[in-house]
């Protein structure tokens, strides 16, 4: 049982650290295909929305597939994507292989959520999820440091390579130790699904609370370095102690002995605590390292909360519930980027901070607006 949800484990680890590499190399990558860091930080927001606009329609379309070959068939893509992008002559090749990895992104992580409930039927939800999500927080903590290191240090087009051959070694693990996972083919209105509140609550209260986080995060470097004034050799090692926070914090989150939607509420808390702790470095430079810690815990809780509460809400369409918190979840990344920057260009690193803890308020509000618990099964 363990096994199995350590390939899914696996599998998020290599989602996770394919979509966020191009950050971490923006540079070499802009280089290397002669454009500017700009388009190349296209691949990134422009990959999030397309994410948030196909994951539910995509996941629908994919609802009669067996689960087993639905998660090797998204491994062999990120695997396959990977390796082809360590080869391409081109940004428009990059750019076109970056659109097609989308596509498959949405699918994987609606999907992730509920097969990690089937396949350890008797824990709790929130520890079954908890398990499947480690390879996210690893990948923050540990991977993505690493493959950027390795593209500092070889050439990015090495780090991409590495991705995807990890990406076909944890295909060939999902094939030897996933049992078949059959689905049956139903027909679903995409209509009918989104006049349901309680999927649009999902998807609301996700985008909301993400915004909040990525207002602050997108821009994390140049925060840490204009207020807890941290040189720019010290930003790794910081990054690393927020990394391992959020490892910290994946493992607390599935122990908890309290609801989904309480995990949220407390995360939102934690996250206001810690845009004020970094204001507070300003001062007291050494509280940046608490506020990480902090703030590293608190993503990690947020982020398993959120897909939790979406299964909680809606317990018997567990992949119509996550697809749309993956749909909140990178419209929350591309607003909060956006906003984030216009606040930081316009009015500096403490609006930033000010702006987060607003928007988390929000969420917050949101939150508290639950609507009534879905019975019927649409998906």
């Amino acid at each position: 049982m363990i096994a199995r949800l350590l390939v899914l484990s696996l599998g998020a680890f290599v989602w996770q650290v394919t979509e966020i590499l191009p950050i971490g190399l923006l540079t070499d990558i802009a280089h290397g295909l002669n454009v500017s860091e700009a388009q190349v930080g296209m691949l990134v927001t422009g990959y999030a929305w397309l994410v948030a606009l196909t994951a539910i329609p995509l996941t629908i379309l994919t609802s009669g597939m067996d689960r087993r070959f639905l998660v090797a068939l998204l491994l062999a893509l990120v695997g396959a994507v990977n390796l082809l992008s360590a080869m391409v002559p081109s940004y428009t090749l990059m750019a076109l292989l970056r659109i097609v990895l989308a596509l498959g992104h949405g699918v994987f992580w609606s999907i992730i959520s509920g097969l990690a409930v089937r396949l350890a039927p008797e824990l709790p939800i929130a520890r079954a999820t908890a398990i499947a999500f480690t390879g996210v927080a690893v990948a923050f903590a540990g991977g993505i440091p690493l493959a950027s290191a390795i593209g500092h240090w070889i050439g990015w087009r090495a780090a991409f390579s590495l991705s995807g051959v990890l990406g076909v070694v944890v295909l060939a693990a999902a094939l030897v130790l996933l049992p078949p996972l059959p689905s049956a083919k139903r027909h679903i209105d995409i209509r009918h699904l989104i006049r349901q509140p309680v999927l649009r609550y999902i998807a609301l209260l996700t985008a909301c609370a993400v915004t909040a986080h990525f207002t602050a995060y997108t821009y994390v470097v140049p925060l840490l370095q204009t207020l807890a004034h941290a040189p720019s050799a010290q930003i790794p090692l910081m990054l690393l102690v927020f990394g391992g926070a959020g490892i910290l914090g994946n493992w607390v989150g599935g122990r908890l002995p309290f609801s989904a939607g309480r995990t949220v509420g407390f995360s939102l808390i934690g996250l206001v605590a810690s845009f004020g702790l970094l204001v507070l470095s300003a001062q007291f430079n050494a509280v940046a390292w608490v506020d990480l810690t902090l703030w590293g815990m608190v993503s990690a809780l947020m982020n398993l909360g959120l897909q939790s509460y979406a299964l909680e809400l809606a317990p018997s369409q567990h992949e119509a519930a996550s697809s749309f918190c993956v749909t909140g979840f990178n419209a929350g990344i591309g607003t909060g980027a956006l906003v984030g920057g216009m606040v930081l260009s316009g009015g500096g690193a403490i609006a930033v901070m000010v702006c987060g803890g607003v928007l988390a308020c929000v969420a917050w509000v949101v939150l508290q607006k639950k609507p009534q618990r879905q019975t019927a099964s649409s998906s």
